[in-house]
């Protein structure tokens, strides 16, 4: 593992820190961030997801893309679990502990049914998984 894969936990903490720090010693940093939206989109997530996964997608091999539609089974596997079980899950945790509160059950259902490309991408190279896969 590089440094940089070694310490990721501590990259992540530095990095929140760094963000509450800049949020406390600059009044008003976080709604002149988030005003920078073209149609409705932020530009710096966008810019950072970018960045986060333009790596991770020099790697891939056009090829290998190709062959894995002879193998189906961990894309549907995928699928299922994405689509029908994470979904599930997320509601039975949000009514058990959320119940009082249907707006944030509605969001949790959402979000557990929406995994983000960037880090199937980032959790994937850190596994040495099948990059090729992944994107798919």
């Amino acid at each position: 593992m590089s440094k940089f894969e070694k310490y990721l936990a501590l990259w992540v903490a530095l990095c929140m820190a760094f963000g509450l720090l800049l949020s406390q010693t600059i009044p008003g940093i976080g709604e002149t961030i988030n005003s920078w939206q073209f149609q409705g989109i932020s530009i710096p997530i966008g810019i950072c997801l970018f960045l986060m996964m333009y790596p991770e997608l020099l790697n891939l091999q056009i090829s290998e893309i190709k062959k894995i539609k002879n193998n189906r089974k961990p894309i549907l596997l995928t699928l299922v679990s994405n689509w029908i079980i994470a979904p599930i899950v997320a509601a039975v945790l949000a009514s058990i502990f959320l119940k009082e509160y249907e707006q944030l059950v509605v969001a949790i259902i959402l979000l557990g049914s929406s995994p983000c490309t960037a880090m199937v991408l980032v959790w994937g190279k850190l596994a040495n998984g099948n990059q090729e896969q992944n994107v798919v």
